[in-house]
């Protein structure tokens, strides 16, 4: 029986569509796993400023997330560095996010390492509520769950960015090479103008005397 052709090809017309089943669930699974977000929330430091912690909200998948949502408010604008300043829970965020675009993050002056451990002394699960779109432009709900910590930052070195710095020197907030030179030319710049007026006020002296 195994060697009649019949039964190779009754075996071939069940065999051929569950395989061609699989090959196309797979398919549809790796695309459907691609086209979902996958949003992140986590403290880090901040890129610019020394001793300032940044919240960063990031869509790590290969999906828009919409309308997105977290579970609780999440502690920012908390500042101190070794004790906390005054906190106000009504500055923490609590926002809709609309749209958060694959590979896109939103950035948040979360505060400092005193005042944000006021807020968090031990790890806060944050859940991230959200509605996207499937290959099939099915709408569907997902969630992504957060641990927020920032006790790994304890001892972590923090120092200003280049361009902050820059900044700073040029509108006079530190004492750089830049505000130096500022001051010199503005001393110079008085010399020349004391000059000026000694020279014109020769030159009118001279002319009356003609």
């Amino acid at each position: 029986m195994i060697n009649d052709p019949k039964y190779f090809q009754m075996a071939f017309y069940i065999i051929s569509p569950i395989v061609t089943f699989l090959a196309v669930a797979i398919a549809y699974l790796a695309i459907y796993k691609q086209s979902k977000p996958n949003v992140v929330v986590h403290y880090e430091p901040s890129n610019d400023v020394g001793s300032v912690i940044d919240l960063v909200i990031c869509n790590y998948g290969g999906g828009s997330a919409r309308d997105l949502e977290f579970s609780v408010a999440i502690p920012i604008n908390c500042w101190g560095i070794e004790k906390p300043d005054k906190v106000d829970e009504s500055n923490f965020l609590k926002v809709k996010i609309p749209l958060l675009a694959p590979g896109k993050a939103l950035r948040y002056q979360a505060g400092q390492y005193g005042g944000l451990l006021s807020q968090i002394s031990e790890n806060l699960p944050v859940t991230a509520s959200y509605k996207y779109r499937t290959p099939l432009r099915m709408k569907k709900k997902g969630k992504d769950i957060s641990i927020l910590d920032i006790k790994y930052m304890v001892r972590m070195h923090s120092g200003n960015s280049p361009a902050y710095d820059l900044a700073d020197a040029m509108k006079g907030r530190n004492n750089t090479i830049f505000l130096k030179t500022n001051k010199q030319l503005e001393t110079i710049n008085k010399q020349l103008s004391r000059i000026a007026s000694v020279l014109e006020g020769n030159n009118n002296s001279g002319s009356g005397n003609a």
